[in-house]
């Protein structure tokens, strides 16, 4: 996947006064017209037959599309037993899930609606629109107390506040999107990998990388966001065929940015470890191998822990010796 470097026009644009984290953030997402990396026209295709070469084997021994996800990958490289514990299980709310829900929402709103809206406003336009929509999210919201909402649209609005003084104003010279969704299909759709970017600022340049994907994060940060972001780079790369720039997860609590610059090498580590975890996939739905058990991190809140004899020895160990 050969490279070279090229320079492009820059925009000076008249941006309003920014707090100093705001200005820290914009720097930290806004790479260099000189560092942007300009990639071949052949790499999309290149991906895409690595991706297939993996799983050429397995997927005509199934009926029903493989569909993957960040959530599908992270479970399963985690641990097989805890990727099938949790598709069997019925997904239900939880008030804290409604939170991060609705600050997308806020988020998406405040980029489209005109003339700009308070924290409060947004909230309140955001959970209206939620509640109408007749989903889970709404029945569950709905069936909250006067009180349960009240709280949900303060927490929220706080949180937006802090997303409002901390991260730079969008211009529309950004080309900024919310919820930008990305559909890939391999082996002719028998294996759909999918994503939905939370916000983009930028675009390529030909075959110039310029778009910043950028997760926002409500809650703490944890290692495999990074992964997620990567995955999100393979998915980026296979539908428009130019890398992204630059991955961003963006604390909203903290105000902070965690940023990484897109080259091949995260190509190459994206491509190989979603072609292992498809792999893997097919071979548990196919049978042709037992669920594998790995301790880590997901050992704290996996709903099999108590009957797993190396999840039991992770977390004695973590508890007692403060394992990073």
């Amino acid at each position: 996947m050969g490279t070279t470097k090229k320079k492009f026009r820059t925009e000076s644009p008249a941006n309003p006064p920014l707090t100093p984290a705001q200005q820290t953030t914009l720097n930290l997402i806004r790479l260099p017209a000189n560092e942007r990396t300009t990639y071949n026209s052949t790499l999309r295709a290149q991906i895409q037959l690595e991706l297939e070469k993996e799983t050429v084997n397995l997927v005509d021994q199934i009926d029903e599309p493989l569909w993957v996800s960040k959530r599908q990958l992270q479970a399963v490289t985690s641990c097989e037993v805890l990727y099938e514990k949790q598709e069997g299980e019925s997904f239900e709310w939880k008030i804290p899930m409604t939170r991060g829900q609705i600050f997308h929402k806020c988020v998406e709103l405040s980029v489209h609606l005109s003339p700009a809206r308070t924290a409060p406003e947004l909230v309140d336009e955001a959970m209206t629109s939620i509640m109408n929509r007749g989903d889970g999210l709404a029945s569950f919201l709905v069936d909250l107390t006067d009180i349960e909402r009240a709280e949900i649209r303060s927490e929220v609005a706080s949180l937006l506040q802090t997303y409002f003084d901390t991260f730079p104003p969008l211009q529309n010279s950004w080309s900024p999107t919310t919820e930008l969704p990305r559909k890939v299909l391999l082996h002719r759709g028998k294996i759909v990998l999918q994503g939905r970017f939370d916000l983009t600022v930028g675009r390529p340049d030909e075959l110039t990388a310029g778009r910043v994907l950028i997760e926002l994060k409500t809650g703490r940060a944890v290692p495999h966001h990074l992964d997620d972001l990567r995955f999100y780079a393979l998915l980026e790369t296979l539908v428009v065929g130019v890398p992204p720039a630059l991955l961003a997860s963006f604390y909203v609590d903290a105000g902070t940015v965690q940023v990484e610059v897109v080259d091949e090498d995260l190509l190459r580590s994206a491509i190989q470890r979603t072609s292992s975890a498809v792999k893997r996939l097919l071979q548990l739905r196919l049978e042709e191998r037992e669920p594998e058990r790995r301790a880590s991190g997901s050992c704290r809140w996996c709903p099999a822990a108590t009957d797993c004899r190396p999840g039991q020895a992770w977390l004695e160990e973590a508890n007692g010796s403060g394992v990073w």
